[in-house]
């Protein structure tokens, strides 16, 4: 699996959220519970560094 994010979103992400989807690898998509979600989206909830997310 490829995973592509934009940059500066990227950046702006980890000071709202606190949050780097850098960390979220293939091994935390694999482990999560996905949903589809609106707009041909979809969500993942899963835990990383401890924490659980949805993304």
């Amino acid at each position: 699996m490829k995973i592509v994010w934009d940059e500066p979103k990227r950046l702006a992400n980890i000071e709202k959220h606190g949050l780097d989807f850098a960390v979220l690898d293939e091994e935390f998509f694999l482990a999560s519970t996905i949903r589809v979600a609106k707009a041909g989206r979809f969500m993942a909830i899963g835990r990383v560094v401890g924490s659980v997310v949805a993304v």
